[in-house]
């Protein structure tokens, strides 16, 4: 026991949270800090939007892989939509960099796979992963409740 009756345990489990708890704001500050100043994004930025940004996706005009209502990141970077390209391997072909979407009805869009998120690019690779612009695909793209719902243009 400490001084106060509390547990010398208990206080430092206490403070440790604490400790945790200032270090999560000080991470947050200074990714607010680089967006206000128009710094690019850093990895460890984007890799914390990608891990809290999960929804489940669903479609009632697309397939989306490897089923509907399957959960998959949606980042928003520069004030523009990003999902995981697997989502869509349904609608995708890869040719080393190059990736080619082809939805029904649609012309293709072809795109070059960028090594890193930069601002103005449409597709960029993250740990093995590639995450497209939602805005670049024939797509339309909206929130409904605990979903992404996402559908191609032609079908409407």
């Amino acid at each position: 026991m400490g001084n106060g009756g509390i547990p010398v345990g208990g206080a430092l489990l206490f403070g440790g949270f604490v400790l945790i708890s200032l270090a999560e704001l000080v991470d947050l500050q200074r990714g607010i800090y680089r967006t206000a100043m128009g710094l690019p994004y850093s990895q460890e930025q984007i890799n914390l939007l990608i891990r809290s940004s999960k929804r489940l996706v669903s479609s009632e005009s697309l397939s989306i892989y490897p089923n509907n209502e399957t959960e998959y990141p949606i980042i928003q970077l520069n004030g523009q939509s990003y999902i995981r390209a697997r989502a869509l391997v349904n609608y995708m072909e890869q040719s080393e960099l190059t990736y080619t979407f082809q939805f029904p009805n649609a012309d293709p869009v072809v795109m070059r796979c960028a090594a890193r998120y930069a601002a103005g690019v449409n597709l960029f690779g993250f740990h093995d992963q590639v995450f497209v612009n939602l805005a670049e695909l024939p797509v339309t793209a909206s929130t409904n409740g605990d979903y992404f719902q996402i559908e191609s243009k032609a079908a409407q």
